[in-house]
């Protein structure tokens, strides 16, 4: 049966998949809060048995890597891509003695939870802590002040997912699976202020 993965990979499953370039999304948001000055970074991030969960937190890590900064092992926690884990965790990491001073989210269902924990934490975003994610939403621009964003190109997605899938409907073949990667955007929310360390 003709088949198209949109925004997953399987290894075991060799069959034409369209998605972002997560490692890429995950290196730009994160090289945003190091260009701000910020040195103690944490994540929230997937899965790491899912495609995007451990594409994102490689970018992360290679960001943090090539400005000779190693992560605190603390500063990093798996959310699960739900809210609820999201929360849970950012609330240790909010409760450290030095938690971190800004945030990479590797999606928009957990930066619900984290920027919940943050408010009923007592921290003032981007005042205390700046924050930055995977996934742009329609209703990010509710968040004052707007938050900082990777976005996907979903339209592009779902147009080459059915474009992909059509042309293996109308021309069968066994020829092999095809990959497209589409790449992010960063888009920038109020622009956070310098931090000084």
């Amino acid at each position: 049966m003709p088949t198209v993965l949109v925004d997953r990979m399987l290894q075991s499953w060799p069959v034409d998949s369209v998605a972002l370039d997560n490692e890429s999304a995950a290196v730009q948001a994160t090289n945003y809060v190091l260009d701000l000055g910020h040195r103690r970074i944490g994540t929230i991030s997937g899965p790491a048995h899912i495609s995007t969960g451990a594409e994102r937190l490689a970018g992360f890590m290679k960001s943090l890597a090539a400005r000779g900064i190693t992560p605190d092992p603390k500063h990093v926690r798996h959310g699960d891509y739900r809210e609820d884990v999201a929360y849970s965790v950012t609330r240790e990491v909010l409760a450290l003695p030095e938690p971190p001073t800004a945030l990479y989210v590797a999606n928009n269902m957990m930066l619900i939870g984290a920027m919940r924990a943050i408010t009923e934490a007592g921290f003032r975003c981007p005042a205390d802590i700046s924050v930055v994610s995977t996934d742009d939403l329609p209703w990010a621009t509710a968040f004052r002040p707007r938050l900082t964003t990777v976005r996907q190109p979903v339209r592009e997605m779902g147009l080459e997912a059915v474009r992909l899938l059509v042309d293996r409907i109308t021309r069968p073949s066994d020829e092999p699976a095809r990959r497209l990667v589409l790449p992010p955007t960063l888009i920038v929310g109020i622009p956070a202020p310098q931090y000084l360390l």
